[in-house]
């Protein structure tokens, strides 16, 4: 078997689950900041 080809799948691999995981990450602190903006409530409903 082919170690090059083997090193290339390996890095592909490793690249894809940082990227992965990564966008994962950036959702949760998106969502987290989205969370934290206080929502204005209009009480004006009388």
């Amino acid at each position: 078997m082919n170690t090059e080809l083997l090193l290339q799948g390996l890095e592909v691999t490793v690249l894809g689950l940082a990227g992965v995981f990564t966008a994962l990450i950036a959702f949760y602190i998106l969502i987290n900041v989205i969370g934290k903006i206080p929502v204005k409530q209009n009480e004006q409903d009388n």
